[in-house]
């Protein structure tokens, strides 16, 4: 007797439940994802806004469940990414003081991102992040500061240096977590 994929998940009640299954069945490619309807655009994202604890759907390829809903902190900056491979951190900082200097003489940060940034990322904008996603450096600075304050980020493990605009006030945001496996066929 062999039960469909949505009857094995109404059993699964728990994170742990959850676990054992996706390492008891590899072939159903069982994943568990923290999705964040608030902050995430795609339409998958948005298609989790109004389900319930407990609710399982599928789609061609998938069956879900929705395991969990949390509460996460969620951020959001625009940066400007300084590589040292290509500078000396002495012209990083000279660097870095300018870009100070010209932001707080009325230079539009996105300007100055496209001038100065060397990553692809052209108007410096992050998007929304939630707690944990990012090295902890970063995260802990971004913290640390205010709606509109300008600052300067380092993590010198990953030779990364930022100057960093804090964007839009922190906020709680829903985080749902959802149990992915593979359909049966």
């Amino acid at each position: 007797y062999s039960q469909t994929i949505k009857e094995q998940l109404k059993l699964i009640t728990t994170l742990d439940d959850a676990k054992k299954f996706a390492s008891e069945n590899p072939n159903l490619e069982a994943e568990l994802l923290n999705i964040h309807p608030e902050i995430e655009t795609d339409n998958f994202s948005n298609n989790l806004t109004e389900l319930k604890i407990g609710e399982i759907f599928s789609d061609v390829d998938f069956t879900y469940k929705i395991l969990f809903e949390t509460n996460v902190k969620a951020f959001r900056v625009s940066y400007i990414f300084l590589d040292v491979s290509k500078l000396s951190l002495k012209e990083i900082e000279k660097l870095r003081t300018q870009i100070l200097k010209d932001y707080k003489n009325g230079i539009q940060f996105t300007d100055l991102a496209n001038n100065y940034s060397m990553d692809n990322n052209k108007n410096g904008d992050l998007g929304w992040f939630t707690e944990g996603m990012m090295v902890p450096n970063f995260e802990t600075a971004i913290k640390k500061h205010k709606l509109n304050e300008i600052f300067k980020v380092d993590v010198p493990n990953n030779k990364w240096y930022y100057v960093v605009l804090k964007t839009y006030e922190d906020k709680l945001i829903k985080e749902l977590g959802v149990l992915k496996v593979k359909s049966n066929k």
